[in-house]
């Protein structure tokens, strides 16, 4: 698979003024918290196609009413028909995926069964896959990450007189394990606020040990997450080691400013977009219902992608506090029918 191919300077120009709009979006939280919200709202109620459908038209409505009430010199588009594009921004057209895990799948057929076996392999002719268009990886995933931090308050001095490094392991935005059905409850864990600095860095502005955070509501929490930066913040779960045991982490015990260097495959919640050029002989997986990116490929990907700076951050913490509402969609059709027979139209 090639995938250091880069995007030609118009392409990587309108990707650059696309993700700038995702990012201005993001800064107010009239769009950012409900688009958070979805994320478990939808989750919880849909299997897993249904869901990502509809985040995928939650996401393109918020952007589109932002882009229409703020920058109404950008031209949207919306996919019509069965062309390989969901919508386009400023005549940059893109292929939208949401998903918890790094998975990207892009054909909705079976592939073929292995003899006397439950696994798929993809067909002959879909085993790679080139792009026509950059997608756009709405990545919400809950995984685990490691850190360091060479921040002072942070070192520890040695008998001679050196400084070393700290080290910890998150697992997780808050949100993002409300959106898996895993929110954590127990007094376990350290709640970590943090801002992010970097797509690989986080600057820590406030800690709530254990036992500190499990009450606190959103009103609670929205003085220290609301207001200017509200798109760089989210709520972390700390589950770090301290001198090899387990215990209050050491970002737990020295909060303020603290820098935390991520691990280099550490993908944070965030828009990702992939450029087509970057997707060509992609080498593909399958299953009883699509074929997929293999996973190893969709990693590099999205790590080139933000190394190139093809990234805006997506906060996610809200979705803890966005408690499951299904949509009633006979409710919003009813609306309609309702309108045909309403007395101020005769």
């Amino acid at each position: 698979m090639t995938v250091d191919v880069s995007p030609s300077p118009s392409e990587a120009t309108r990707i650059a003024r696309f993700l700038d709009l995702v990012t201005e979006m993001f800064e107010r939280s009239d769009y950012l918290l409900p688009v958070a919200a979805g994320q478990r709202q939808f989750r919880q109620d849909n299997y897993n196609m249904a869901s990502a459908a509809l985040l995928e038209d939650l996401f393109f409505d918020a952007l589109g009413m932002f882009v229409r009430e703020n920058h109404p010199q950008v031209a949207l588009r919306r996919r019509d028909g069965k062309e390989l594009w969901d919508y386009g921004v400023d005549g940059l057209l893109l292929s939208h995926k949401e998903s918890l895990t790094t998975g990207i799948s892009v054909w909705w057929t079976a592939g073929d069964r292995v003899d006397g076996s439950k696994s798929y392999i993809p067909k002959p002719e879909l085993q790679t896959f080139n792009a026509d268009h950059p997608i756009v990886m709405v990545y919400s995933g809950c995984s685990a990450f490691d850190w360091t931090s060479d921040t002072t308050e942070l070192a520890t001095a040695q008998l001679e007189g050196t400084a070393a490094a700290h080290h910890g392991r998150m697992i997780g935005s808050l949100g993002t394990r409300a959106i898996a059905g895993q929110a954590e409850t127990s007094f376990k864990h350290t709640l970590v606020l943090a801002e992010q600095t970097g797509s690989d860095t986080l600057k820590v502005a406030q800690v709530w040990r254990p036992g500190e955070w499990n009450g606190l509501t959103f009103n609670d929490l929205w003085p220290a997450l609301g207001g200017p930066g509200i798109g760089s913040r989210d709520l972390w779960l700390d589950t770090a080691y301290r001198d090899g045991t387990r215990g209050l982490a050491p970002v737990a015990e020295y909060a303020g400013g603290a820098q935390l260097r991520l691990s280099s495959d550490t993908l944070l919640p965030g828009v990702y977009v992939i450029p087509a050029a970057a997707m060509r002989d992609v080498p593909m997986v399958a299953n009883n219902r699509a074929h997929s990116f293999e996973d190893a490929a969709t990693k590099t990907l999205l790590r080139n992608a933000r190394a190139d700076g093809f990234y805006a951050a997506f906060p996610t913490w809200f979705a803890h506090f966005a408690v499951s509402q299904p949509p009633n969609l006979y409710a919003k059709q009813r609306e309609q029918y309702e309108a045909l027979f309403a007395a101020r139209r005769r």
